[in-house]
């Protein structure tokens, strides 16, 4: 789609330069003809400020959290009584001490728990001193700290398979990652050697195997109804027989529309295959614009870190209380629901606005690379140059757009958690699922077009520099004029990935498997 849009903006130019016309619908642009306008200027700074606003609020919020929030507390247990372990009354008794289910007659560990000084260790003195005042009514036992607040009974079976399924695994886990990060980078690197070889493949045989693809598929459908026909043929039972010959008229009809399909369509067909050509080696030669999805990834990462433990931090602000479970219960006030959803819709925002970002900046470098060559096989692009264009002019273009993709995403979360709780009430009924069913679906297709509107509008915003709301004009008069070319090199891009993404991964994962046994064995003998 990205190159689709830049190839249909340079062939107008060049059709009015060379022959005094353009390509029917298209605009005269002769601003546009050397390529993206490099007199820009800033786009969109009333929403500029207002990102910059919404991240001070942001700031706000989290120092409000760290402030008055107390994530400790949400791990603090509650026993039986209705008293929190490590708090109040029980400042000295943080550990929540559990009866043994396997003697006596306990029925439930939680109405039979109790805050202990320390977890009894083994059936001696300790006992008294853990302040177990009652420990003649159940049966003493070994006892073992879990989660650095849980007093659970040290059976060995149990002990066993909490080891084994948790701390012993994450462990190994994280030893097997430092074990073989070498190899871990070398797949990396491989990754980004198959995905050029790829590219290679692309720019040689993508005509070649895209039209052996469509000639297989014509024949596969001859053959298809060839086979109903024969059957039809030589089948005794009439209804049998009139089934063959309905399929194989079917098959033939489909086959013939087809190919009519594929000869009306097949100036489309080399201008998709051009487009894709073009692409390939727009990421052979820009080979830097591989790594933009990378710092995107990065930057989600690092927000993330910080996201999650604010979350806690606001969840924990509130009242705590006892519903019957260990595990305390906080009710908020009306100030704390405010930071939570402000908090979560931070999240969506920033996530959309890290896509735009990555979006933009991949637009703004082929933008540059396609106008700056005079033929398919050159032209530069510069990524930096396309950054600092993100930075400096359309911050507010790229806060725009992503605010309409944070508001959809948000729109959804809320709906699919009032659509669970709507379906696990009791008056739920197949017409009410239905209609939440349709629903969820249409808000899903919403979400859809806005990701796509948003991304082909950041493109119209690198190559014009304009506000998000002309680019999105823009961007959606040029789709109404080119949907059949639009959807053609969508087709032609997830026929491309599909073939291309199963014989990555399989000439990827065999020699990481072999590295990795390798590093095993060598540390191994190292440690012999």
């Amino acid at each position: 789609e990205l190159i689709e849009s830049i190839f249909r903006m340079r062939k107008s130019a060049k059709d009015e330069k060379k022959k005094g016309v353009i390509d029917p619908g298209e605009p005269t642009e002769k601003e546009l003809e050397n390529g993206p306008i490099d007199n820009r200027g800033c786009t969109d700074i009333i929403f500029c400020l207002c990102f910059v606003a919404f991240i001070a609020i942001m700031c706000y919020v989290a120092q409000q959290a760290y402030d008055k929030g107390d994530p400790f507390r949400l791990m603090a247990p509650y026993a039986s009584d209705a008293s929190q372990c490590g708090y109040g009354p029980n400042k000295n008794l943080p550990y929540l001490w559990m009866p043994n289910l396997f003697c006596g007659n306990n029925n439930s560990i939680f109405t039979s728990s109790k805050c202990v000084t320390a977890c009894p260790a083994s059936l001696d003195s300790q006992w008294s001193t853990a302040g177990i005042g009652y420990s003649q009514l159940y049966c003493q036992f070994d006892s073992t700290v879990y989660f650095d607040r849980y007093c659970f009974p040290n059976v060995s079976a149990a002990v066993l398979m909490f080891k084994s399924n948790a701390t012993d695994k994450v462990g190994q886990y994280l030893f097997d990652i430092y074990t073989a990060w070498r190899v871990l980078c070398i797949a990396a690197g491989l990754a980004v050697i198959l995905t050029m070889v790829f590219m290679v493949i692309l720019r040689c045989f993508a005509r070649l195997l895209t039209w052996l693809t469509i000639i297989a598929f014509i024949v596969l459908l001859a053959l298809i109804g060839y086979f109903f026909y024969y059957k039809y043929q030589n089948t005794a039972d009439s209804s049998d027989a009139l089934n063959y010959r309905i399929l194989s008229i079917i098959f033939f009809v489909s086959d013939a529309v087809f190919v009519l399909a594929i000869l009306c369509m097949y100036d489309d067909i080399q201008l998709a295959l051009t487009i894709v050509e073009a692409a390939a080696i727009f990421i052979f030669k820009t080979i830097f614009v591989v790594l933009t999805p990378l710092w995107g990834m990065l930057f989600t990462i690092g927000f993330i870190i910080y996201w999650i433990p604010t979350a806690i931090f606001i969840y924990s602000i509130g009242i705590f209380s006892y519903d019957g479970t260990p595990v305390p219960s906080v009710a908020w006030d009306k100030t704390t629901q405010n930071y939570w959803y402000f908090h979560l819709f931070s999240l969506f925002w920033c996530l959309a606005f890290f896509l735009a970002w990555v979006q933009f900046v991949v637009a703004a470098t082929a933008t540059q690379w396609y106008f700056t060559s005079s033929s398919d096989a050159g032209g530069s692009g510069s990524v930096s140059k396309s950054a600092y264009w993100s930075i400096r002019y359309h911050l507010g273009s790229l806060a725009f757009g992503s605010f309409i993709l944070a508001v959809v995403m948000f729109i959804r979360v809320i709906f699919e958690y009032m659509k669970e709780k709507l379906e696990e009430g009791p008056g739920k009924n197949k017409l009410t699922q239905c209609l939440l069913a349709i629903a969820s679906c249409c808000l899903a297709c919403i979400g859809q077009c806005v990701l796509f509107m948003t991304k082909n509008a950041y493109i119209q915003i690198a190559i014009r520099s304009v506000c998000f709301c002309c680019a999105a004009k823009y961007a959606f008069q040029l789709f109404l004029r080119n949907t059949d070319r639009f959807s053609l090199v969508s087709i032609f891009a997830v026929v491309f990935i599909f073939i291309g993404e199963p014989v990555s991964y399989t000439h990827l994962t065999l020699p990481t498997i072999l590295l990795v046994q390798i590093s095993v064995v060598a540390v191994s003998l190292k440690k012999k």
